[in-house]
């Protein structure tokens, strides 16, 4: 699966939220997380930091599907946009 998460997250009024951007949101919680495969959660987020699409197998992307429903740091605002972008 290619996963592209470099845009922006929008309000709950559908407007840009400035200065957003899911790539990076999911980059930053990566390189913060204490868990699990560090360096393939460390490539990851540098993609992902970047602009990059990921290239996911199957079980890298229930991986990282988990790791987003579960994160008690994103609201559901910015959970629901990401994980919009797995279907």
């Amino acid at each position: 699966m290619k996963l592209k998460l470099n845009c922006s997250l929008v309000g709950l009024d559908g407007v840009e939220i400035p200065n957003s951007n899911a790539g990076k949101l999911v980059a930053n919680l990566l390189a913060q997380d204490t868990k699990g495969d560090a360096l393939k959660k460390w490539d990851w987020a540098v993609k992902l930091n970047a602009g990059k699409d990921l290239e996911l197998d199957p079980s890298d992307t229930q991986m990282l599907k988990t790791f987003i429903e579960q994160s008690e740091q994103l609201t559901v605002l910015a959970k629901a946009q990401i994980l919009a972008h797995f279907i």
